[in-house]
């Protein structure tokens, strides 16, 4: 069908009516380049046009540029059967060899046409050889030739055979244009459609008249009388719109059962979990541009029937909830296809989409004045020996309960807490208040270490802390060791923890670095002596080789690796009678 159906003249071209009206004037006006370069996606007419370009030079009776079609010459180009019009594959015909045939044959006048024309497709596959070889040639083409390449990565070929064609970007064709011609299509072929179905085909192929055709194809093979969404279902494996929306309102619900026997179902029917990510992410995409741009928007290529139920559905989603769910899945998909889990992953990945509402941002956390406590101080806490912490002020002002929905914004998302009642009037935080002003300088070493600021933590080797943050001018008093303050205060730096802060607490903060009457750590000392342990002699300085077989002790290297730790003094003592053999 796609060969039945190829564009015979450039009124015929679907999708490129501004190339086709630019070569119908070169050719009316003989304004003719030596050489041609049609690039583009497959399957969107560059080697339908360089045939039509061929007609319309070599056409005795074109008029305005297009060819006539009926004359022996039209005839014969279509059907590739011109000796003056020569189509060479770039692919099969990539050396040189081939090349400089093609040079030679060049200097031979064409037989009965006004110009011998080379059309070499997929010319990208030239070896860089071939494309020496051919340079000369387009440099001092003979007047008598024309060259139209064609080609898919127009990247690959050199930039020496680019700048001497004259170049064409063929576009993607419009998904509504292609259902149009499938439509015209099918009444030729005496075949009824669903506008649907169609519209369907033409997303599936992406731009492509050529697959589009190949896959209408596919559907009249089977002999109905009628193409439905239900036959695509059935042909292509592919999910209809109903299921990906029911997909969809059961994770908008928060019902995590139901999202997973859908996307059981799903799979049971015959898709790859590959698939069926695939398309949530589209169902996902056409849902976040509705939310973000409204009802109206035209970005949105889909038939009028599916547009209704989307925006139905669109608002049970927030913005930023629908684009965290596509990197989730776009993440999903990737470790899918080197994973031998991928059950479990796709699974686990459904309830966490169904789930969404019961985690919670770090923003949110620290709106509600809340922070996640570390496990040591969570199991102290649930000790019935332990007394009960008294609440404490927090550094932003309490609010309402953030949205529903919202994503996680980094890595280990906490489940919600309830929120604590406001603070009257208290705006700053004094020092005495360590809990509060711990848990955020918690906070800010831990996104340092996520965002590339391990170096920074280092240097202040857990010796930082905060006197006092005002949340109305977000004016931040920190302490740092005496020792580190100069670089710490330095522009980076500074520069570093503002913005740490800033990601942490959700508003733009301004640090007053203080140094702290607090000394540099000193060296370890020597061990004392005992009777059974005498004490060592420490050298002034440890040999490199300790340092190194320290260094890669495996629980030194993972404690450097996971922890941020460094090594800052390796000590060697004397191993006595008592010490085990283990611990020497």
């Amino acid at each position: 069908m796609a060969r039945r159906y190829r564009s015979q003249n450039f009124d015929q071209l679907i999708g490129q009516e501004a190339i086709a009206a630019t070569l119908k004037n070169a050719v009316s006006t003989g304004r003719l380049a030596h050489a041609f370069l049609f690039t583009g996606t497959r399957g969107v007419g560059k080697t339908s046009s360089a045939r039509i370009l061929a007609k319309a030079i070599n056409c005795p009776n074109a008029v305005g540029g297009q060819p006539c079609g009926e004359c022996p010459t039209c005839k014969a180009i279509a059907a590739g059967e011109d000796i003056d019009v020569i189509e060479i594959d770039g692919a099969s015909n990539n050396g040189v060899e081939q090349i400089r045939d093609l040079r030679q044959s060049a200097g031979i006048t064409p037989s009965h046409s006004k110009f011998k024309i080379y059309i070499i497709d997929e010319v990208h596959m030239l070896s860089i050889a071939a494309f020496n070889a051919l340079l000369k040639t387009l440099e001092e083409p003979p007047p008598h030739v024309k060259f139209i390449f064609a080609t898919t990565d127009v990247h690959k070929v050199p930039a020496t055979i680019l700048s001497r064609c004259q170049r064409y970007d063929f576009k993607n064709i419009p998904a509504a244009r292609i259902t149009d011609h499938l439509a015209d299509i099918c009444k030729q072929e005496s075949t009824e459609a669903e506008t649907s179905a169609l519209h369907r085909i033409a997303i599936l192929a992406a731009g492509s008249m050529r697959d589009a055709l190949s896959l209408l194809d596919r559907v009249l093979s089977l002999g109905a009388g009628r193409i439905t969404e239900k036959l695509l279902d059935e042909l292509l494996g592919k999910p209809s719109l109903a299921n990906m929306t029911d997909l969809a309102v059961a994770m908008a619900a928060g019902d995590a059962a139901a999202v997973l026997k859908l996307s059981d179902q799903l799979l049971l029917d015959g898709m790859s979990a590959e698939q069926v990510l695939s398309e949530l992410t589209d169902l996902l995409r056409n849902l976040m541009i509705l939310r973000v741009c409204g009802t109206k928007t035209d970005i949105l290529d889909i038939p009028g029937e599916w547009r209704g139920g989307l925006e139905k559905l669109a608002p049970a989603f927030e913005p930023a909830v629908l684009v965290h769910h596509i990197a989730l899945c776009d993440q999903t998909l990737r470790s899918l296809r080197g994973s031998t889990m991928q059950r479990p992953l796709f699974d686990a990945l459904m309830v966490r989409l169904a789930m969404a509402a019961q985690f919670s941002s770090i923003r949110q956390v620290l709106e509600s004045g809340q922070l996640p406590m570390p496990a040591a101080d969570a199991q102290k806490k649930n000790d019935p020996l332990t007394p009960a912490s008294n609440a404490v002020d927090t550094f932003l002002p309490a609010r309402p309960p953030a949205v529903r929905n919202e994503p996680s914004v980094v890595a280990g998302t906490v489940a919600p807490q309830p929120a604590i009642a406001p603070t009257p009037a208290a705006t700053v935080v004094a020092a005495d208040e360590k809990q509060s002003t711990d848990s955020i300088w918690t906070a800010v070493e831990a996104y340092l270490l996520e965002n590339q600021g391990a170096s920074l933590v280092n240097l202040l080797n857990g010796q930082a802390r905060i006197l006092s943050a005002e949340s109305g001018s977000g004016a931040i008093r920190l302490e740092v060791p005496g020792h580190t303050h100069t670089m710490v205060s330095s522009e980076r730096y500074t520069r570093m923890l503002e913005s740490a802060f800033a990601g942490v607490v959700g508003k733009t903060c301004h640090l007053d670095i203080i140094a702290g009457a607090r000394p540099a750590p000193a060296a370890i000392s020597p061990v004392a002596p005992t009777a059974v342990r005498p004490a060592p002699t420490p050298s002034p300085r440890v040999s490199p080789e300790l340092m190194k077989r320290v260094q890669e002790m495996p629980a030194v290297r993972q404690l450097m690796e996971k922890m941020g730790a460094k090594l800052v003094n390796v000590e060697a003592i004397e191993v006595s009678v008592e010490t085990p053999a283990e611990l020497s």
